[in-house]
């Protein structure tokens, strides 16, 4: 039985990692290289949080500790609380992180051109999904909770179409994209944000049936 004390500040630390990757907000010089990706239709890698993600997803893997300062805190107690193996305890530290960026409000349109996607949370929203998500995970990604594991099961998706799209990218460059790459990618991005949209949408799900407040009609 994990002590309440703990898990307040497992959840802390957590939240003190996203929030550091939230205060990258875009620059002048990420706008300009969101405008010149647009070209190739990946605009999306422009995000700030994105580049954060690239160093997290591949040179832990050279490494073998978290890349970033703020996330050691956090990988540090959900090791300890969790039993974990360190590499294990990272990745799943970084897949929670991943999975409230995605579904902050605060972070769903930065660059202005998806006004219409789903609703986030709120800060108070976000922290009600993290602790659902520290207990799933904690509980070995196990879960009684329907929606919540539809929450995971279209996170898995927007997961899997991430990694093609920077495998993609990675493997081939910029400079070797004809015009069939080109098309596979646009359809790649098209299909990651029908996978984000799903993703928040299955959150405001859970969300709302947690609040009665906000079935009323």
């Amino acid at each position: 039985m994990i002590a309440p004390e703990d898990l307040a500040a497992l959840r802390d630390g957590v939240l003190r990692s996203h929030d550091q990757c939230r205060s990258m907000e875009p620059t002048p010089r990420s706008m300009r290289m969101h405008h010149r990706l647009r070209r190739f239709h990946l605009s999306w890698l422009a995000a700030p949080w994105i580049v954060v993600d690239i160093a997290r997803l591949f040179l832990p893997a050279v490494r073998g500790r978290p890349v970033l300062p703020w996330d050691q805190e956090a990988v540090r107690l959900y090791r300890r609380l969790s039993g974990k193996d360190p590499e294990v305890a990272r990745a799943e530290v970084v897949r929670i992180g991943g999975q409230l960026r995605e579904l902050d409000e605060r972070l769903r349109d930065p660059y202005g051109e998806r006004s219409a996607a789903p609703r986030g949370a709120d800060p108070g929203e976000l922290q009600a999904a993290l602790d659902a998500l520290l207990g799933y995970y904690l509980a070995g990604r196990r879960t009684d909770d329907k929606l919540l594991a539809r929450v995971e099961a279209a996170w898995t998706d927007y997961e899997e179409l991430t990694e093609q799209l920077l495998e993609g990218v990675t493997e081939r460059g910029l400079s070797h994209r004809g015009r069939r790459e080109r098309r596979v990618d646009e359809q790649l991005g098209e299909e990651l944000h029908a996978a984000a949209d799903r993703y928040r949408v299955a959150w405001r799900q859970w969300l709302d049936r947690r609040d009665p407040l906000t079935l009323l009609p």
